[in-house]
């Protein structure tokens, strides 16, 4: 039970740090309307990258320890 707690509370923290950078490039992306963003991504691409994908690998890694974490869980029941 331990462990299906931990992997709940992973898949929680990756839902939110990931629809915290969506929400940062949002705003962001409002702040580029004119100028400073590449065509070839678009306005909310080059958001993306200049609010980082650093926080969306993190997001990744954590969302997928955390569903090891539960399918390990449930597998052993």
């Amino acid at each position: 039970m331990n462990r299906l707690l931990v992997g709940l509370t992973l898949l929680l923290s990756s839902a939110i740090i990931y629809g915290s950078t969506l929400i940062s490039a949002a705003v962001y992306s409002e702040n580029q309307k004119g100028f400073g963003w590449s065509s070839s991504y678009g306005l909310f691409g080059t958001a993306i990258r200049e609010v980082g994908t650093v926080p969306i690998i993190i997001s990744i890694l954590t969302a997928i320890t955390g569903l090891v974490f539960i399918v390990w869980t449930l597998r052993k029941k």
